[in-house]
């Protein structure tokens, strides 16, 4: 019985965290715009809310990568390996979502840079470091777009 009540605890503490989560990044990031990227790591800053990436792609494009925090990390077990595959210099492959325009941000009143992505999946060329969020479980609505 103890173990039930402990087990349920776990999976209500995680699905009342995620969603909101989830919730909180549509407004920011469009879920019907994904987006692959491939390029070498500038520089890569490990903390909460947000671990962030720049990725200089081949044609000189930087790129902002938006990533899970180093709690997401620690909690599933990666934190170490994470720091380990993304330095400066290796070459990454992104795949998420683009940053919405400004406008379209509800009640948000500052500057966006349109070459932000939300990593959804993330793979280092050599393979010998990937990550991945969990599949969602409702699809946008895109609307034809």
């Amino acid at each position: 019985m103890r173990q039930a009540l402990v087990t349920l605890s776990a999976t209500l503490s995680i699905a009342l965290t995620w969603s909101p989560a989830q919730a909180h990044h549509s407004h920011f990031y469009d879920e019907c715009k994904p987006i692959t990227i491939e390029g070498r790591i500038e520089s890569a800053a490990f903390k909460n809310p947000h671990n962030l990436i720049v990725l200089r792609l081949d044609d000189g494009t930087a790129f902002a990568v938006d990533w899970v925090n180093v709690t997401w990390l620690t909690r599933a077990g990666v934190l170490h390996a994470a720091k380990a595959a993304v330095v400066p210099g290796a070459r990454l492959a992104v795949t998420g979502y683009l940053i919405r325009d400004a406008a379209t941000i509800p009640k948000f009143k500052g500057v966006v840079d349109p070459n932000t992505v939300e990593a959804r999946l993330l793979r280092r060329i050599d393979d010998s470091f990937s990550w991945g969020m969990p599949p969602k479980i409702t699809s946008p609505n895109c609307g034809g777009r």
